[in-house]
């Protein structure tokens, strides 16, 4: 018996799966804006990580199958399945899975960066631009990492998410992807992975671009696809810390050479960001965040407002075209977070200028991560298949997601087997389903997080 729109919705709500790619939104709302193409993110575009290529040479029939599932929710009569031409196995696979599926083609990309940004893949894929400071389905498409479609179709097989794969890389003895249960420790994959391979180092979460410093003692969550050991005096470690003055006063000394506009993405795509401007006017910060806090905001400065909200803060200003370390991506974070703790709301008139430069204007993956030293930790990983590791313990937290956090609805000394609810969405609020993703007992309980300790194998 064929699904129902309803019946989607309420699986992949019921399932728990979020945007996995990192933004974490939950999908079964996303899944309720019509739009006329639908795009599988494989673009993987930050260096080291590897668990989407995986994913697609190992599950393209699922991935396929969730997107096909998807395109019908939301009445997409096309799909796409965005790769990377170098990740030639998984197009191979991705290509004889479509076979069955005339609306869905296989679309390669080149290996630039940041080509996995939704709305940098959507001008790519389709040449359609997002409205600046608009969501993708405002130009008819959306976009979900290959993983959530996989989980788009085991949700709808009533298989709720319980687990992802990790690259465990950088300064690691054996880096690996392997698949494990959410709320596996980072302690427990790195040792995995063989250790660390020196004294003082600082653990990166996602990818090493634009992925924040962790702890060790935190866990894998269902937006985590990589754990990256740099060290500790790494210059991408050192960025990640820059303490907020520090950013401030350094960008004082910036002489508006207008590199890092040359090499902004969103600025090539047409959008109305100019990194160079806001770090023209980076001597008036404090009057500038004074006028966001007063409210009385002078005409000029209101439009450095309305750019910040376009940063994507992929880094490319801070990390690749400005040759004094400078940090556009930085301020304009500082802008936007005041600006939206004040409460402030913006009419970008949908406009955009000339994008007719695009594809001359992107940043080549190996280059930026020559420049950044972390090219020599790009290396071809084994993929380990869920059940390889298993910890003793997970820690699963209640808020994965953009939204509300979970409700716990077990109690200490609960048996719980793996895929049973253990956090629910509260009562007319954003949020997702968490659910236990190993078999054992409840040893411990907080509003914030739910312990299982392992029973069996």
């Amino acid at each position: 018996m064929a699904k129902t729109a309803t019946d989607i919705i309420a699986a992949v709500r019921d399932a728990g799966v979020v945007g996995a790619g990192g933004a974490g939104f939950p999908t079964h709302v996303k899944l309720a804006n019509a739009v006329d193409t639908f795009i599988a993110n494989g673009a993987e575009c930050e260096p080291i990580l590897e668990t989407d290529k995986y994913l697609m040479i190992h599950d393209a029939d699922k991935i396929v199958r969730g997107l096909a599932l998807a395109m019908g929710q939301v009445g997409a009569a096309k799909g796409y399945v965005a790769i990377k031409a170098k990740n030639k196995k998984a197009v191979e696979a991705v290509r004889e899975a479509v076979t069955d599926y005339p609306d869905i083609e296989v679309a390669e990309l080149g290996n630039y960066y940041p080509a996995g940004d939704e709305q940098v893949l959507i001008r790519q894929v389709t040449g359609r631009i997002v409205p600046p400071g608009g969501l993708p389905f405002m130009a008819g498409v959306s976009v979900n990492n290959v993983l959530t479609l996989k989980q788009i179709a085991e949700a709808v097989d009533k298989t709720p998410v319980t687990s992802r794969a990790v690259t465990v890389g950088g300064e690691v003895a054996r880096p690996v992807t392997v698949e494990v249960p959410v709320g596996t420790p980072i302690r427990d994959l790195i040792e995995h992975a063989g250790g660390v391979t020196i004294d003082e180092y600082e653990i990166v979460v996602g990818g090493p671009i634009m992925g924040p410093v962790a702890s060790i003692d935190d866990p894998i969550t269902k937006i985590i696809g990589g754990i990256i050991v740099l060290p500790k005096d790494h210059i991408m470690v050192r960025f990640k810390q820059q303490p907020l003055d520090t950013t401030t006063h350094k960008a004082k000394s910036c002489y508006t050479c207008k590199e890092c506009t040359n090499l902004c993405p969103r600025n090539a795509m047409g959008h109305a960001i100019y990194p160079s401007k806001i770090m023209s006017y980076s001597w008036y910060i404090d009057e500038i965040l004074g006028m966001i806090e007063s409210g009385d905001i002078d005409p000029a400065i209101r439009s450095m407002i309305s750019e910040s909200m376009l940063c994507c803060q992929c880094g490319v200003c801070e990390q690749v075209a400005c040759s004094f370390d400078l940090s556009p991506n930085k301020i304009y974070a500082l802008i936007r977070d005041a600006a939206r703790k004040a409460g402030l709301k913006f009419d970008f008139e949908g406009k955009t200028s000339d994008d007719s430069l695009f594809e001359y204007r992107k940043v080549p993956t190996l280059a930026y991560a020559k420049k950044m030293d972390i090219d020599r930790y790009i290396v071809y990983t084994d993929f380990e298949p869920l059940g390889t590791f298993l910890p003793e313990t997970v820690k699963i937290p209640m808020s994965q997601h953009i939204g509300a956090p979970s409700v716990p609805t077990v109690k200490k000394s609960d048996a719980v087997k793996a895929g049973d609810v253990i956090g629910a969405i509260p009562e007319g609020a954003l949020g997702a389903t968490v659910h236990a993703s190993i078999n054992g007992k409840i040893e411990e309980i907080t509003d914030s997080y739910i312990v299982i300790r392992r029973t069996g194998s």
